[in-house]
């Protein structure tokens, strides 16, 4: 291979440097021309020309027999690699997010720039630039991303390092907002504004009693269901039913009366072939967003409370089985949780002491709460 110098010429707000590589083109070694930008354009020469020989001695040292991968564009990785294998291997729910997180935020950022050009001094400047109007979780989610992709080409041979391993941001984030829940008096006022509906009464009882997602509420069938047991065995995300967020969401919960009584009596309501708990005209499960935005959200506003979403009934529960039980084993098991390795032995069909404790110590507060 001759030896290389580069040819330096400006472009685009900076400067870049031309120069040749043998790759392999249609499973055939080509010579062919490729350009890197090298840095902004209010350096002087000669610092340009100091950067140029240090990335051209990569270059140089590059053996004739060992012909280099092409660098491709971020976006084009994105694209034809990246994207088709989240696809292809993640939860729908989690297809979204990293969908929504790219077109707002990640695909004008990396434009026109390299998998081998990209440095993590660029990323720091931009995750420090987002931090001042993004919160705390979405500069993260954003970082986590942007560490998946680089990590994936790594892996696939198309560079050698990830530049995003030690991205961080330079100053101060924003503190995420506080997080809103539904207190054991607040979900009573809710449920009772809801008295028409029992199908209501018990989506919302099934969030905040037993702390069920709004994809595994969703996702409920009638022979999840036995006399004193209610089964967890799937989700729903983005339309699609599929297995639960993780392994621990996989659990048997028990009826405790605050769910029981609604249940019973939707049951004595729904059609005798019903598979899902909750079912459209079409036979299939009903969209808990479609329920919020034309049932419950109009009759809590008709009678004054406030809607705080689904999620915040799990936050309850977790918050009051914390109150009532003094520490939070029993909510994170009973909200199928994974954040501790000794939990995952009780995620399959069997509750943890503890969380039964909990979910019967809730039981009474609710009971003698309606009996007052």
């Amino acid at each position: 291979m001759r030896y290389q110098r580069g040819y330096i010429y400006r472009a685009f707000g900076g400067f870049h440097v031309r120069y040749y590589v043998t790759e392999i083109v249609d499973g055939i070694p080509k010579r062919v021309q490729r350009s890197r930008r090298l840095c902004d354009d209010n350096l002087k020469m000669k610092a340009v020309r100091r950067k140029c020989d240090e990335f051209m001695a990569t270059i140089n040292a590059q053996m004739p027999e060992q012909p280099q991968q092409p660098d491709l564009t971020i976006s084009a990785f994105w694209e034809h690699t990246y994207w088709p294998f989240v696809q292809e291997n993640l939860k729908p729910s989690t297809q979204w997010g990293y969908k929504q997180l790219w077109n707002q935020h990640l695909k004008n950022h990396f434009n026109a720039m390299t998998l081998r050009e990209y440095r993590t001094s660029t990323g720091s400047a931009f995750l420090t630039g987002l931090a001042k109007t993004l919160g705390r979780r979405t500069v993260q989610n954003i970082r986590s991303l942007s560490s998946g992709i680089f990590s994936h080409a790594v892996n696939t041979g198309l560079i050698e390092s990830n530049p995003w391993h030690d991205v961080k941001v330079l100053g101060k984030t924003k503190a995420p907002g506080k997080l809103k829940h539904y207190t054991l008096e607040e979900i009573e006022n809710l449920i009772s504004a809801l008295v028409d509906r029992v199908d209501c009464q018990l989506i919302m009882a099934l969030s905040y009693f037993l702390g069920l997602r709004k994809g595994e509420i969703q996702a409920l069938q009638w022979g999840d269901i036995d006399e004193e047991w209610l089964h967890v065995r799937r989700a729903v995300g983005r339309g699609e039913v599929g297995t639960t967020k993780t392994e621990k969401g996989v659990r048997t919960l028990p009826l405790i009366a605050p769910v029981k009584i609604p249940l019973l009596l939707w049951k004595e309501q729904r059609k005798k072939d019903a598979v899902w708990v909750f079912q459209n005209e079409r036979g299939r499960s009903l969209s808990m967003d479609f329920v919020a935005a034309k049932i419950i959200r109009p009759a809590l506003e008709k009678n004054k409370v406030e809607w705080k979403g689904f999620h915040a009934g799990r936050r309850g529960t977790g918050t009051i089985l914390r109150k009532l039980t003094g520490n939070s084993t029993a909510g994170r098991d009973v909200l199928g949780h994974e954040d501790e390795a000794t939990t995952k032995e009780h995620y399959e069909g069997q509750l943890p002491e503890e969380a039964l404790k909990g979910l019967k110590k809730l039981e009474q507060a609710a009971m003698k709460s309606l009996k007052e």
